[in-house]
């Protein structure tokens, strides 16, 4: 994505690390909220949804709880189109909105 280098270290932090150490360490809080947000499930981590975003925009949250060996973790992946209609900053905003709105629903 053009400037996408330039947006990894907030995306790391607003949206990576904080859905990690939101999510990964309450896994079924974050699938009771995910569904309430009518999220997809999906077979992917130890838990994974997609979410629409505006209409044809779509996001996957995959979730992976810690344990003694290795912390929590997540990853954000985004739909194809997303390129075409967001800018690099975007993206990092829709995470964080994301991410708020699951939070305000645990």
């Amino acid at each position: 994505m053009p400037w996408g280098e330039l947006y990894i270290k907030p995306f790391t932090g607003r949206v990576l690390t904080r859905a990690a150490f939101t999510f990964g360490t309450r896994v079924e809080q974050f699938r009771a909220a995910a569904e309430k947000l009518g999220g997809l499930p999906l077979k992917h981590g130890d838990a994974a949804y997609e979410f629409r975003f505006l209409d044809e925009y779509r996001l996957r949250l995959i979730v992976w709880e810690g344990d003694d060996e290795f912390p929590p973790n997540a990853q954000l992946l985004y739909s194809a189109n997303f390129e075409d209609g967001f800018a690099a900053e975007d993206r990092v905003v829709a995470g964080d909105l994301l991410i708020t709105a699951l939070k305000a629903n645990m």
